[in-house]
């Protein structure tokens, strides 16, 4: 399990959209020894509740996209991963708010319910290095008619892949390969990744020096423990992220400078590089101001974006600043409704 929630960028601030390419936790930790598997459901049900302040309906945060690699891994039978029975279901929308997302692991499978394609396509694929998941401005909007449809997925997985899939190290990966066959198959999903060069933040020390000290190395469930109430979830980098218990106060345990450039990068709007020189491991806090429920469409689109280089600078003794660097993007080719069951 790893990895905040993803606010959108202002129009200034975030990266272009490429539009055509050329072809844990509970007490809150994702630990086998706490329930990996409870942690998985409950620490993917925090993140996506997080979406609802933090972000456009359509992102879904790093936090709940479990590292893999990048090819899809073989199943037992030698031939590529897949689920071997998928059913897939739009939602029927119904007046007032869409119900939550929910996604869960089962003993035999995986279960989604509420879950939008641009979320699918985020915990499927992830960038070839560096960043933790593709943010919804990486990746080509090609199929606006499917940008508002919620799907409920209930997928088994063959008898001699359990094994595997009941291995907490293992499922991550086969979760992601699985979704790469389901989306290409049910889906007809296409994709292709390119890099561009784009706007990005380099974060420096600042003339006073950073406001936090060496890590303790302090493990999840010791985190949980001095910290009763806070949810804590393992990030892909090793790093460990907690939020709470104050509305907008978020922690990072034994985090290097990549893995804070990366997790501000998902509310910075752009990319941040690391160009702080700052070798070691750190733990980090910061407080971030919610909006407010009735902000609604009042709400400027760089408001996070606004923060976080107040953040970095006043709060963690660091400095943003404007550069141009390169970004990779998953390229839409194709994508159609699910076909039938």
């Amino acid at each position: 399990m790893n990895e905040s929630p993803i606010p959108a960028g202002s129009d200034a601030n975030a990266a272009p959209s490429v539009r055509r390419g050329k072809r844990g936790e509970a007490a809150h930790v994702t630990t086998e020894r706490l329930g990996w598997r409870t942690g998985l459901r409950r620490g993917i049900a925090l993140a996506v509740a997080a979406v609802a302040l933090f972000a456009p309906p359509m992102a879904i945060p790093a936090q709940v996209l479990p590292a893999v690699a990048a090819e899809p891994l073989p199943g037992a039978d030698g031939k590529p991963l897949a689920f071997e029975v998928v059913s897939v279901r739009e939602e029927e929308l119904v007046t007032g708010a869409p119900s939550p997302v929910q996604m869960e692991s089962t003993a035999d499978g995986y279960r989604m319910k509420g879950v939008p394609l641009m979320a699918l396509i985020q915990i499927a694929y992830i960038p070839s290095q560096g960043a933790t998941h593709f943010g919804p401005n990486q990746i080509t909007r090609l199929w606006e008619p499917l940008d508002s449809a919620r799907y409920d997925i209930e997928a088994k997985v063959s008898e001699a892949d359990l094994p595997q899939w009941n291995d907490p190290a293992l499922q991550p990966g086969m979760l992601r390969a699985m979704l790469q066959a389901m989306l290409a198959d049910r889906f007809k999903l296409a994709v292709h990744r390119e890099t561009k060069i784009v706007p990005v933040f380099e974060m420096t020390a600042g003339r006073k020096g950073p406001k936090f000290r060496s890590s303790e190395g302090a493990s999840p469930d010791e985190i949980a423990q001095r910290h009763p109430g806070v949810h804590v979830l393992i990030l892909r980098s090793g790093a460990i992220a907690a939020t709470g218990p104050n509305p907008g106060q978020q922690w990072l345990f034994g985090a290097t400078m990549l893995a804070l450039a990366e997790f501000l990068s998902t509310m910075a709007g752009r990319p941040i590089e690391d160009k702080t020189g700052l070798t070691g491991k750190y733990d980090i806090t910061w407080q971030l101001e919610l909006p407010t429920q009735d902000a609604g469409a009042d709400r400027p689109r760089d408001f996070f974006t606004q923060q976080i280089i107040y953040v970095v600078q006043d709060q963690l003794g660091l400095k943003l600043s404007p550069a141009d660097g390169p970004m990779e993007s998953l390229v839409i080719d194709h994508v159609e409704r699910p076909s039938e069951n």
